[in-house]
């Protein structure tokens, strides 16, 4: 485990979970007049893109510790 901490991979992955989940929370709460663009909501699928990058990025390390374990 101590060995996932060191993988950048999974830090980025965490950084971008948190900034992606920060972004879906915004685009809900978020005035529903700005920021929108031919109607949709761009801090909600931007939040939605950030969050799935986060997630496929913080499983590349989590592979490899269960293939080694």
């Amino acid at each position: 485990m101590a060995k996932l901490w060191l993988d950048l991979r999974w830090l980025t992955g965490l950084m971008f979970i948190v900034y992606g989940a920060i972004l879906i929370v915004y685009g809900l709460a978020v005035n529903p007049q700005t920021p929108y663009l031919h109607g949709l909501n761009i801090d909600l699928w931007w939040g939605v893109v950030t969050l799935v990058i986060g997630v496929l990025f913080a499983q590349g390390p989590l592979r490899g510790v269960k293939k080694n374990s």
